[in-house]
């Protein structure tokens, strides 16, 4: 077995830490490791919860003879790495690893992983798009997902669309984006991948700690991989979506303003509407010029009413703590209302964001 001593800077490795601790989660325990391998010249260090990896490099790598990949726990290097100041000397040799910062000692025997793990090829990035506009749009349509659901993402010409399916909820977001492939290079219309909800927000928790402004993005189709470069390199699983982003868009297309609400008043009356906890479900309806949400559980009742200066008929039922996560991300002061088709479609006054729900009201 091959050995090695580095020497680097205790901020580098907490930073690693702090980011392959939000990539892992809490969720599985058995995911929370860090495994060291080498690939040509550099020693890196991978962090995964089981779908979404997030690939740092620790060190060139100066030693003729690699070492097979090994992991160690995460949770021991995270409470032993805290407090520390200075550099840190990492040595592996005969099975173990130390670390040595100042006057301060851990040692780990390593856990071999019995295979080769390669960072992806670097592909040519096929858009770019802010880092913020990303995590929000991610952030909006997979807030009120659970486990076991996804978060799909369509690439379509100029535009990415970002679309999630949950408890009667569809949420539905498009952006702008910067292509650095042509269309005659790229099918766009098949780029697509669903991305489950547990991973979507390890991405958004970890990439929200890189210092960049903007992100570029390749999605490899034969694989359902997306892969996130930025200061370091990040890839999730996926599969084919199972949402038509289509009927979808062609929804929202069709939306026109009927109702304007205060989406500070909204959502005050849906938390007010928690009275069985987080599972509460609620419905809202329009009658005699208000908006009115009702819930009930046994033998308690809650019901609350905002005036409106317009109104149009509809009824909606829904879990109130899932849409009150969806319009604390909506991005506006006030939510707009239209009845399109069988549906009740939320809006941003911006047309950028929407919420459907299916209308229980018979016209």
């Amino acid at each position: 077995m091959g050995t090695f001593t580095i020497e680097l800077d205790s901020e580098k490795l907490k930073n690693i830490v702090k980011k392959a601790d939000r990539i892992c989660g809490t969720l599985e325990p058995s995911t929370r490791k860090l495994t060291f391998f080498t690939q040509e010249g550099k020693l890196y260090i991978l962090a995964s919860d089981g779908c979404f990896k997030g690939y740092f490099e620790l060190s060139p790598y100066l030693f003729s003879k690699p070492f097979p990949a090994f992991e160690i726990p995460l949770d021991v290097v995270k409470q032993f790495s805290t407090e520390l100041a200075g550099r840190v000397n990492l040595l592996f040799q005969d099975n173990t690893i130390t670390l040595k910062c100042q006057n301060e000692i851990l040692r780990l025997k390593v856990n071999y992983v019995g295979k080769e793990i390669r960072i992806p090829r670097p592909y040519e990035s096929i858009i770019k798009l802010s880092k913020k506009k990303f995590l929000n749009e991610l952030d909006f349509v997979s807030c009120f997902l659970e486990e076991g659901s996804y978060a799909n993402v369509f690439l379509t010409s100029n535009f990415v669309e970002f679309i999630s399916h949950h408890m009667g909820i569809v949420s539905y977001v498009k952006s702008k984006v910067e292509k650095l492939l042509e269309e005659d290079n790229v099918k766009f219309s098949k780029m697509s991948i669903s991305i489950p909800y547990v991973s979507a927000r390890h991405i958004i928790k970890t990439i929200d700690t890189e210092e960049t402004e903007e992100l570029r993005i390749h999605f490899t189709e034969g694989e359902q991989q997306l892969i996130i470069q930025s200061a370091n390199f990040y890839t999730s699983c996926g599969d084919l979506p199972e949402e038509n982003p289509d009927r979808i868009k062609n929804l929202c297309q069709m939306f026109e303003a009927k109702v304007r609400i205060s989406t500070t008043q909204l959502q005050r009356l849906l938390r007010r509407a928690l009275i069985s906890g987080k599972f509460s479900d609620v419905q809202l309806y329009t009658r005699n010029g208000e908006l009115v949400v009702v819930s009930q559980s046994g033998a308690i009742a809650y019901k609350g009413s905002i005036e409106l200066e317009s109104t149009i008929p509809f009824s909606v039922k829904t879990k109130a703590h899932l849409l009150r996560s969806a319009l604390a991300r909506i991005g506006s002061q006030n939510i707009l209302i239209d009845v399109v088709q069988d549906y009740v479609v939320l809006s941003s006054p911006s047309l950028s964001r929407f919420l459907i729900l299916r209308n229980e009201r018979v016209q």
